[in-house]
């Protein structure tokens, strides 16, 4: 996945560090004196993602769907192949 390195602004830490400051450690974290702030962008697409709220509980499946008839097959699904005459059981008093 990308970095998206254009949603974060790194910038000098001038008196105090800000609060939006992130937190990183190891290689990831900026030199010393400097700070990685998201931008306002960034605020603006986590405020959008929060409010899809998904919390509610996602709909059952109540019973097992009723097969479907070859006649009403999906566009692009696969046919259902009809028995051929020879494959069926004969009529009649055998």
């Amino acid at each position: 996945m990308p970095a998206y390195r254009f949603l974060y602004e790194k910038r000098r830490i001038a008196g105090e560090r800000s609060p939006d400051a992130l937190n990183f450690t190891g290689s990831d974290a900026p030199p010393a004196g400097w700070e990685i702030v998201p931008t306002y962008d960034a605020n603006c697409l986590v405020a959008y993602l929060m409010s899809l709220d998904q919390s509610h509980p996602l709909k059952e499946v109540k019973g097992v769907a009723p097969a479907a008839s070859p006649g009403l097959a999906a566009p692009g699904a696969p046919a259902a192949a009809a028995p051929s005459p020879a494959a069926s059981p004969a009529k009649g008093g055998q």
